[in-house]
């Protein structure tokens, strides 16, 4: 799935927040300041049994209490760990009619928060959750964080997508679930020795590089976020050098006066949304791209940016079924 722009987000979120928090402000601060461990001071349950104390756990902006077994949680665009983990969430990220399409099947009616015009805090807020948990820190930048809290106890990680394994240790520890968590990541990780088995007689000494088709640009992809650290670090693959001179740290675009200039062995390719399918047509179809080495020699792929611009254990994976699929005759 796209990744949502960080600061796009934040000023949309902002704007969203003035006008919701008038209606959230009666729904108070379900977050507390208990300690890590169980006390005699524990609230009572609903059935008029004592409840255990909520955990205090150090998030991306300090110290949170989050509740010791929470059971509705809100965590857009970290669904792909919840459903790892064996979670349904309560309601799940979108942008417009955009939803991360390869975790559907998992999620077939989970109500939609969208983010298209800044967090629908009026929807989040009668959802009801008892746990809201934030990917990025920027979503709660400049007292955003504030909005949150006043609906649920909120979690926020500096950056979920780029240490998936992390992030799922994170959540499989505040939601019970640690064995699982590791368990998700033993399979993910004897996935990769054997795709690596598979793809080394045809990978070594190749070059790779992964470029995606936007509406107004095309970008030569990264090797820390998404598809990156998937191909060049778990795989081993060797990223072509305009790679890592040009968009080791940050995906960068690229124009198709310099595509001569990227000979690597292999291309995946990206189109980001059937809108831009015309662009991208006219872009392939271009004599210039037609004489990469690797386009003339049928070793370019196209593949789903739906899950290639995701992170988890299921969106990687389907990142190396795909690598496997096309590498591996």
């Amino acid at each position: 799935m796209i990744r949502p722009s960080k600061l796009c987000l934040n000023a949309l979120m902002i704007c969203s927040l003035v006008v919701a928090l008038a209606a959230c402000g009666s729904a108070g601060d379900k977050s507390g300041d208990a300690s890590s461990s169980p006390s005699p001071s524990a609230g009572q349950s609903a059935a008029g049994q004592p409840s255990a104390a909520p955990r205090s756990l150090k998030d991306a902006l300090g110290q949170v209490s989050v509740p010791a077994a929470p059971q509705r949680i809100v965590a857009p665009y970290v669904e792909d760990a919840l459903v790892t983990l064996g979670v349904k969430p309560t309601m799940q990220w979108s942008l417009g009619p955009l939803v991360q399409d390869y975790l559907q099947p998992y999620l077939p009616d989970v109500p939609k928060l969208d983010f298209a015009n800044g967090v629908n805090m009026e929807a989040l807020l009668n959802a009801n959750p008892d746990l809201i948990v934030l990917y990025t820190k920027q979503l709660a930048a400049d007292g955003a964080i504030d909005g949150f809290k006043k609906i649920a106890p909120t979690y926020t990680f500096d950056d979920a997508t780029v240490d998936w394994k992390g992030t799922l240790r994170v959540l499989g520890d505040i939601l019970n679930k640690k064995d699982a968590a590791e368990k998700a990541i033993q399979d993910y990780d004897r996935k990769v020795s054997e795709a690596k088995q598979r793809l080394e007689p045809v990978v070594k000494g190749r070059t790779f590089a992964v470029i995606r088709i936007k509406p107004k640009e095309v970008l030569l992809m990264d090797g820390t976020y998404y598809s990156g650290p998937v191909l060049y670090g778990d795989l081993g693959l060797q990223p072509h050098k305009m790679v890592r001179e040009l968009s080791w740290e940050l995906n960068k675009p690229i124009s198709q006066e310099v595509l001569p200039q990227l000979d690597a062995d292999y291309i995946f390719y990206m189109v980001q949304g059937e809108a831009v399918r015309p662009k991208a047509n006219e872009w392939l179809a271009d004599p210039i791209w037609k004489s990469v080495p690797a386009v003339k020699q049928g070793h370019v792929y196209e593949v789903d940016a739906n899950y290639w611009m995701a992170s988890g254990a299921l969106a990687n994976g389907k990142k190396i079924d795909d690598v496997l699929k096309h590498l591996v005759k």
